[in-house]
């Protein structure tokens, strides 16, 4: 044997104290000093990953929490300590607004627009997300650009246009007037989302339906709309939150018109005619006007998590 090779060997025995006799419990050191490194490791970045992430969390959630909180404390004790729990909890404001017909009708407004423009984006962009991505024909590619150009378009500049267009159709002051350019503006982003999933859907599942005797249409419902729920479910949550929360169409649209507010135009209509006199009533407007789509969204995160990775894997 050469000296180089007794220097190795005898390199390796100082390296690992195991008799190379025994291979088995040389490879079962080698596994433990592997897994022990591993969880040195792992334990290392959750030192600094956790508290920066709690660090974020205090930042984004105390705001939330104490908005909640000071709900339940009449002015008078709020403005003598901002920060402190309420003493007596009091669900008088909560009591008011559910008997508010006005506040009540803001709701409703709203909910019409989500259970109208949600459902019907949806539909429009599966059908569309499922055209570019499973049928060839002239021109799809570049008419799926065209589409996917919407995004690049800043909504600002839309406004004068689509105020002239919908005054002209007598849609001006109506939820209408909401829902359609909402449903358009939201368009790009559920096909591009949506048509990755679809194609990444093996073929074959396509192939064997056409064997069958199934139309295009038939295997868009019964196959590929089925397969396509973790998609669908991420375009459903996220257009129901920015539907929930739409501010400017409302203002621009339907401002003119009282009976036509929805939650959030409605909101800030009732905190300035509060103004700092009603901190109590004013937190809790916006507590029943944030709570219900916070806890929607994280009722469904997973979903949204699910919904854009699915598609990252084909097959």
């Amino acid at each position: 044997m050469s000296f180089t090779k007794l220097q190795g060997a005898n390199s390796l025995v100082k390296r690992f104290p195991v008799s190379l006799s025994n291979p088995l419990k040389l490879l079962r050191h080698l596994h433990w000093k592997r897994f022990f490194r591993r969880l040195f490791r792992n334990t290392l970045m959750s030192l600094w990953m956790y508290p920066i992430a709690l660090f974020f969390a205090v930042i984004f959630g105390y705001p939330l929490v104490w908005m909640v909180y000071s709900s339940f404390k009449p002015t008078r004790e709020l403005v003598k300590n901002v920060w402190a729990l309420p003493t007596n909890i009091s669900f008088d404001n909560y009591n008011e607004l559910i008997h508010n017909d006005t506040f009540l009708n803001y709701y409703q407004n709203n909910l019409i627009v989500v259970l109208v423009s949600v459902p019907l984006l949806t539909l429009i962009a599966a059908m569309a997300a499922f055209v570019f991505a499973r049928i060839r024909f002239k021109g799809s590619t570049l008419l799926f650009y065209m589409f996917l150009a919407g995004t690049m378009i800043p909504v600002h500049v839309t406004l004068i246009p689509l105020y002239t267009m919908l005054r002209d159709l007598h849609w001006l002051n109506t939820l209408t007037a909401l829902i359609v350019p909402f449903i358009s503006f939201n368009l790009p982003v559920s096909i591009f989302i949506l048509r990755d999933f679809f194609s990444k859907i093996p073929t074959e599942l396509e192939d064997a339906a056409r064997v069958d005797g199934c139309s295009s249409a038939r295997i868009f419902w019964s196959i590929m709309l089925p397969l396509a729920r973790p998609a669908i479910a991420t375009v459903v949550i996220l257009s129901a939150v920015s539907a929930w929360n739409e501010y400017l169409f409302a203002l621009t649209f339907i401002g003119a018109n009282n009976d036509a507010y929805t939650l959030p135009l409605g909101t800030l209509s009732m905190v300035s005619a509060l103004g700092i006199t009603h901190f109590d009533r004013m937190f809790s407007v916006l507590t029943m006007a944030t709570l219900p789509i916070l806890a929607f969204y994280f009722i469904a995160q997973r979903e949204i998590i699910k919904g854009i990775t699915a598609g990252a894997i084909k097959g």
